[in-house]
């Protein structure tokens, strides 16, 4: 199968014009939603079939709840408040089967299930802060330590694996990759040194496109992500070794909930949406958006965003032709 690539020209925003405002809510809080259905799915595996636990039960109606307001956009000024005491259902059910537990399996079980919650939580926390800091002003831009993004994501991938329970490995050496595990080539650098410059709203998209290039590759293949802000232009790429999107199907992918025909197999837990994310967010920032791919062949995505004049680094002059431009 051959590969195509596509990059999104401003005809695109049509789309963007036709979401519901109940769809451009779910764009906002898709990182939110997308953690809450790990969570619903981590809660699902402490309820065997046929147990009746009622606090299993609650949690799981509590989590249905507020995936019900997070896209509907009815949470409003109590979010916080409302994940605080959604916490605490969660924890106390946790406690509850671990007073039930009558073997070492089970409560070997039941630590593991706590461990992927809390790092879950602790993830949702830091969306949060996230979240209320950009309330103020959607279009800020943050200086963010190249040190602290590449540890977010060394985080991120060893909680993939741990969620995998023993499925895969996610290993960031060639040398160490065995034949069911990803092997994730990272490379993170800014003409400043020490930060690049984001808009808080950008973080979201990162994670959505690196999140789909493990979800939709095979364990054993490769993703490749890369980020660098250079010549006054801030750079993403992300590409994987996965089952890729059919030719004719490319340019349906920024539709709202579209998913592939190749990809109705694979669990998510996402709502499809992810790359109208992406593309609602480069033109929020007058950026680029190039998209290669074919049915088996992987799929890259590159994205471009131009800095504001105030952030450090060299001016900007005329803006170059760029590698991505050259390929087509």
């Amino acid at each position: 199968m051959r590969s195509s690539m596509l990059k999104i020209t401003p005809d695109y925003e049509s789309i963007l014009q036709n979401l519901t405002p109940g769809q451009v809510n779910e764009l906002e809080m898709h990182s939110f939603i997308n953690l809450m259905n790990v969570i619903y799915a981590q809660l699902e595996l402490l309820l065997p079939d046929g147990d009746k636990n009622p606090h299993v039960k609650a949690a799981l109606e509590q989590t249905r709840e507020l995936l019900a307001k997070m896209r509907d956009g009815s949470l409003g000024g109590s979010f916080r408040l409302d994940i605080t005491e959604y916490k605490k259902t969660v924890q106390r059910t946790v406690e509850s089967l671990a007073n039930q537990a009558n073997t070492e399996e089970s409560l070997a079980d039941l630590r593991d299930a706590r461990s992927l919650l809390e790092q879950t939580f602790s993830i949702l926390d830091a969306r949060l802060e996230e979240l209320y800091r950009r309330i103020p002003q959607s279009g800020e831009w943050v200086q963010v330590s190249v040190d602290a993004f590449r540890e977010e994501y060394h985080t991120y991938f060893k909680t993939q694996e741990k969620n995998s329970r023993g499925r895969y490995r996610i290993v960031m050496d060639a040398g160490r990759k065995r034949d069911n595990d990803y092997l994730v080539v990272m490379d993170v650098a800014s003409e400043n040194g020490s930060t690049l410059a984001m808009p808080l709203l950008f973080k979201d998209v990162i994670r959505d496109l690196v999140s789909n290039a493990r979800k939709y590759t095979l364990p054993g293949g490769t993703i490749r992500f890369e980020i660098r802000q250079q010549d006054g232009r801030l750079r993403l790429l992300v590409s994987d070794t996965g089952i890729g999107i059919p030719e004719k199907e490319l340019p349906r992918v920024f539709e709202h909930g579209y998913r592939a025909s190749n990809a109705g197999s694979i669990r998510t837990m996402g709502g499809g949406f992810g790359l109208t994310k992406a593309l609602h967010v480069v033109r929020k920032y007058q950026g680029d958006l190039w998209i290669e791919s074919g049915q088996d062949n992987g799929t890259t995505i590159a994205i471009e965003l131009p800095l504001p004049e105030h952030f450090p680094g060299p001016k900007r002059g005329e803006r170059r032709t760029t590698e991505h431009e050259k390929e087509i």
